[in-house]
């Protein structure tokens, strides 16, 4: 019997071994694939060989490797989201929550790369790479009157600093910078953003978005239901006006689905619950984006026809590239095609922006409130040196007319005054006048 099952076990294992190789050499790169590739605009190095793949981030002074993974594609797919392929004479990486690919050229593998982990780990190499990498990557200096040249003078002249002297330094290179995708994650030291808050959360801290949400909610008189693994709360009102509170632009997603599909398939169920409205208030006010593809893919169930909605480029030292342009298509199935009013503030943010350019293309939609945060972009990620991690705005996103609201923010339709004092005292008057709106049409 031992003999037996020692038989049966080794022929198993022999059948796994066999399927595992079947699968990596169906799912191994193509030979066109193979060799580094390089994306300058995100300071990108992709080497891809047969068995490995690897990222690396570079800047004038750096190299280092963020990524190493497994080079069987559909392995990458299914577990990460991510999709490479070759499309003419370039190489496609295609993340999840990122709406267009990142672009690669064929070229030689850097020699700065051959060590492929910060030699230097010290103060001063530190904040040179921080330095340079928002020197070559940051488009936005100009637009908050910061002169970056001059904020090399904070430099570190030894590398005999703390922790807590080094990141003050850090901070106070990016003050000036209104801008909530430049982020430092920086361990013990925390987190650091120089993005301020609206003038009026800053005049009133305990407007929580907790607080902000359930005034909201309670004004809007609905039989709150919501969805599994998606923070959205919505319902019917008894006058047949609807409402969506998407609170992020985030949703939980089961292995080998993309946000995108999974988000999509949850958004089905408002959907149907929502079909015999007589017209929708979204609102995306205190929602601080998350993933664009989570964005576009409630989006699209509000379109009846195709929107050219936003284009988008990515900058690096010297310009801009050539913009990409995003169409958004209707979603499969029914769709809601009545009035929409949504409310936006300075607290609508990222993927939350995105939406509402969208939606700023769709017929018999009104945006209403104050301003968006004008933090548009994606964020760039570069490992420092010491292990902190720095990210940075590098993209500048156009609406269908080619305007830009990076730092500024989306202007509303219908300008309406945040009424901080009202919220404190229980009532959400921009509710109300949405609703108004779409009675009286």
């Amino acid at each position: 019997m031992k003999k037996l099952m020692s038989r049966i076990f080794a022929s198993l294992l022999v059948a796994g071994a066999i399927f595992v190789a079947a699968s990596w050499f169906i799912n191994m790169p193509s030979k066109e694939m193979l060799g580094t590739w390089v994306a300058p605009d995100y300071g990108q190095v992709m080497r891809i060989s047969r068995l490995r793949a690897e990222v690396y981030r570079t800047t004038a002074v750096s190299c280092f490797r963020e990524y190493a993974f497994p080079a069987h594609l559909g392995l990458v797919k299914l577990i990460a989201g991510a999709s490479i392929e070759r499309r003419n004479d370039m190489l496609e990486l295609s993340v999840d929550g990122v709406v267009e690919p990142i672009r690669h050229t064929r070229s030689e593998f850097p020699s700065k790369c051959a060590e492929p982990d910060h030699t230097e780990r010290g103060a001063i190499h530190t904040f040179d790479v921080f330095w340079s990498a928002m020197d070559e990557h940051y488009p936005f200096f100009d637009l908050h009157n910061v002169d970056w040249d001059t904020r090399r003078e904070l430099a570190p002249s030894s590398d005999d600093l703390s922790e807590v002297e080094l990141s003050f330094l850090l901070k106070q290179a990016t003050l000036g910078l209104d801008d909530g995708h430049v982020q430092l994650s920086m361990g013990d030291q925390g987190y650091f953003s120089p993005e301020e808050d609206p003038s009026w959360l800053k005049a009133n801290p305990s407007l929580t978005r907790k607080l902000l949400w359930q005034t909201a909610l309670s004004q809007a008189e609905i039989p709150v239901q919501g969805l599994e693994g998606f923070s959205i709360r919505y319902g019917m009102r008894s006058d047949g006006i609807g409402y969506i509170a998407i609170k992020e632009m985030e949703v939980q997603k089961p292995i080998g689905q993309s946000s995108h599909e999974a988000a999509s398939r949850a958004f089905q169920q408002v959907v149907m619950d929502l079909q015999d409205a007589k017209g929708i208030v979204v609102d995306v006010r205190y929602n601080p984006g998350g993933s664009d593809s989570v964005a576009v893919a409630i989006a699209e169930y509000f379109l009846q026809t195709p929107v050219t909605a936003f284009s988008k480029r990515s900058w690096q030292q010297e310009g801009f590239s050539e913009p990409f342009q995003i169409k958004v298509h209707p979603a499969q199935g029914p769709n809601l095609a009545q009035p929409v009013v949504v409310l936006i503030s300075g607290m609508t943010g990222s993927a939350a922006e995105i939406f509402t350019l969208i939606m700023r293309e769709r017929p018999e939609t009104t945006i209403m409130g104050t301003r968006s945060s004008g933090g548009l972009s994606d964020v760039l990620e570069f490992t420092l040196p010491n292990g902190w991690l720095l990210g940075l705005s590098y993209q500048e996103y156009l609406s269908a007319q080619g305007e830009a609201f990076e730092g500024i923010g989306i202007p509303p339709d219908i300008f309406v005054e945040f009424d901080a004092d009202g919220i404190i005292a229980g009532t959400d008057a921009l509710v109300e006048t949405a609703v108004h709106l779409l009675g009286s049409n």
